[in-house]
């Protein structure tokens, strides 16, 4: 039987956890936010692990960090690494990320983030199986109009631009540069963790788990 041949790269952006969840600075202190930064990406990759293995849709699995933590971690692991030269920001890494996948080959580039809330394995082999047409973009938007999973083929077919509203940028970009953009909402995937109360409704044994060092 042929191997199939892997098209779809997906790419989790992440930054130093000493670095992340700034917007949590209120509630936790910053040992706090590089836990539960950390639980999150461990979450996301053994999820991702998981897409894999159900082997509905071919898929490689890539991290593009500028952290030495974070990559001697992926460096063990199955996703392949793409290495920042330095901390500039979630659009420039994606940037080096789409240039790595168009230079290996791959067709289609998935960004998805490291903190999505509560990943679904059948809302995220929806969103994959609606993206991958010749030059399209399939977009899931966050509840704050930001993008919580971006499917694009050609990976470089647009210059990312995450921030306030993104997804608004994204569907305006696709429109102007000729793509078919598709727009695949998700319950599971419209909720990331940015605020205490993301986290309060979503990852409530977290909390627990970060109360009880606190005890310690």
């Amino acid at each position: 039987m042929t191997e199939k041949l892997v098209k779809t790269l997906i790419v989790v952006p992440v930054k130093d956890f000493a670095l992340a969840k700034s917007r949590l600075g209120p509630h936790l202190d910053a040992v706090e936010r590089a836990k539960v930064a950390e639980n999150l990406f461990a979450q996301t990759l053994s999820f991702l692990q998981e897409v894999q293995h159900r082997n509905r849709i071919a898929v490689d699995v890539a991290v593009v960090t500028s952290s030495e933590e974070i990559a001697e971690r992926v460096g063990t692991g199955f996703a392949h690494l793409i290495r920042e030269a330095q901390v500039a920001g979630l659009n420039s890494a994606l940037a080096t990320a789409a240039d790595w996948a168009s230079t290996h080959n791959y067709e289609t580039l998935c960004v998805l983030p490291a903190d999505i809330a509560a990943p679904d394995f059948e809302e995220f082999e929806r969103i994959l199986s609606l993206g991958g047409k010749p030059l399209s973009l399939t977009l899931c938007p966050s509840h704050d109009y930001g993008t919580n999973v971006l499917v694009v083929t050609p990976p470089n077919a647009i210059t990312f631009t995450y921030g306030s509203a993104s997804f608004l940028k994204h569907q305006k970009q696709a429109a102007e540069r000729g793509l078919e953009c598709i727009i695949a909402p998700s319950s599971s995937f419209s909720r990331d963790i940015d605020y205490m109360e993301d986290l309060t409704v979503a990852q409530p044994m977290l909390l627990t788990k970060l109360s009880e060092r606190r005890a310690v």
